[in-house]
């Protein structure tokens, strides 16, 4: 009888100490002592959820280009963006919120509310590209039908999703191995077994349509999540300043789509499929389990996904109503549900135009938030500023920035059909449209600066 009750005691114990780890922060501001991610581990988390099953697609959506052009147009975009991508990672660092919490001073509460609902879906349907990638390949390993491995994958996704950034911390931190065995294992089979030679351009290079793809696909989509994670780390003035901080998320994410991007055209090349992971039921024993090694590493990205999914959705329900602790788990739950369903659906046959539709709006809306952070709020705003009450009509919509923002939106959209060989030959569209809207925000802030 006494061995029963102590091992029930044991337990409830083991039961309540893991429900405890839950993450139940949602978008109040991190305590102190969860504040503890350093440079090196910041790095490791983006270059994983960078190092997704997906990213090699990058080299079939650019093979026309050639090899050698695919790699100086990532080069550029990662020079074009890590400014934007570095200052938005320290805005979590300064202050230890999620940016759309921030997006409350830049646009206003109810504007930051309508952004968080849009973005919640933008990060559901990355989501759901994801999981239909995983579930294909996994399919195709052990020639399946139907939307038993999108269930799993989705499943184990959410559940990693529940337990928050610390746990996806060392999740990232210890599979960054069997990511690079399974990825070596599988990269190695296609340069010794199949014929490789370097891809040739077979059209003129178009660098801004090139650009346009590699940032939608990568960084610039990443850039407004940046502080949802650096908001773990060591806060900014605990005397951290180093440089690491600030090029880690960017040279993690751009890491891994240079070298995912050369293998997926690599392989386009030789086998005809971008999916290098395609490979593996064709050897015996060990390319089967490097292949479902490099199919689970998509959770790597999509918790990167739900989880900001997860956030930008809280942010909205905060507008209307007070936090709660199991907000974030209930949310996390419901959005891993959709979103799976998105994935069977077959959300990956629009891919395209899901690019291009997200980066006509991360692009402007971040660029604005930075310009604001910097020049209006000038990093000093308090955590507890973002949830005063809303007051006056100003505090409801930040009209300069959502006029900035339409601006950036209507460029972005129809920029292309005012001069289409500019913006697909040599200019960036979203990039250009973007700077536009930050230019404009700038010169409406100075000029109400100046008349105060």
């Amino acid at each position: 009888m006494k061995n029963n009750v102590i091992q029930e005691s044991r337990d409830v114990g083991f039961w309540k100490s893991t429900m405890n780890e839950i993450e139940t922060v949602g978008v109040l501001p991190v305590p102190l002592e969860q504040r503890t991610m350093t440079s090196g581990k910041l790095f490791v988390v983006w270059l994983m959820a960078s190092a997704s099953a997906m990213t090699p697609l990058l080299g079939s959506l650019l093979f026309h280009f050639g090899m050698t052009d695919m790699i100086v147009a990532i080069i550029m975009s990662w020079i074009i963006a890590f400014i934007p991508a570095g200052l938005f990672s320290e805005m979590g660092r300064e202050v230890p919120l999620t940016g759309l919490i921030v997006a409350r001073k830049t646009y206003g509460n109810i504007g930051a509310f309508l952004f968080s609902i849009l973005f919640t879906f933008v990060n559901m349907g990355w989501f759901g590209l994801n999981t239909a990638v995983a579930g294909d390949v996994l399919n195709g390993i052990f020639h399946a039908n139907g939307s038993m491995w999108f269930w799993i994958i989705g499943i184990v996704q959410v559940i990693l999703v529940l337990f928050g950034m610390k746990w996806l911390e060392y999740f990232y931190r210890y599979t960054s191995i069997l990511l690079l065995v399974c990825y070596g294992a599988l990269t190695w089979y296609l340069y010794s077994h199949f014929h490789i030679h370097s891809p040739q351009a077979s059209e003129s290079m178009q660098w801004g349509a090139a650009i346009t793809t590699i940032v939608a696909f990568s960084i610039l989509a990443w850039t407004y999540k940046l502080s949802t994670v650096s908001r773990f780390c060591v806060p900014k003035n605990s005397g951290r300043k180093h440089v690491m901080y600030f090029l880690a998320p960017s040279v993690g994410i751009m890491t891994a789509v240079l070298v995912m991007a050369i293998i997926g055209m690599d392989s386009q090349q030789a086998t005809g499929n971008w999916n290098v992971a395609l490979l593996g039921p064709h050897i015996p024993v060990w390319g089967m389990l490097a292949a479902v090694g490099v199919a689970l590493a998509i959770i790597h990205t999509n918790a990167m996904n739900l989880y900001p999914s997860t956030v930008d959705l809280l942010v909205a329900l905060n507008t209307i109503w007070r936090p709660h602790r199991l907000m974030q788990p209930i949310a996390t739950l419901i959005l891993g549900l959709l979103s799976t369903i998105l994935a069977i659906m077959g959300i990956l046959n629009h891919v395209s135009g899901f690019l291009d539709a997200i980066g006509d709006v991360i692009v402007p809306f971040t660029f604005i938030m930075i310009v604001d952070w910097i020049f209006v709020q000038k990093r000093q705003t308090p955590a507890n500023e973002f949830f005063t009450p809303v007051q006056t009509a100003s505090h409801m919509f930040n009209w300069p920035a959502i006029f900035a923002f339409a601006i950036g939106l209507i460029i972005g959209i129809v920029g292309g059909m005012w001069n289409v060989s500019l913006f697909i030959t040599i200019l960036p569209l979203p990039v250009v449209a973007g700077l536009v809207a930050a230019g404009v925000y700038s010169l409406w802030i100075r000029k109400l600066q100046v008349s105060v």
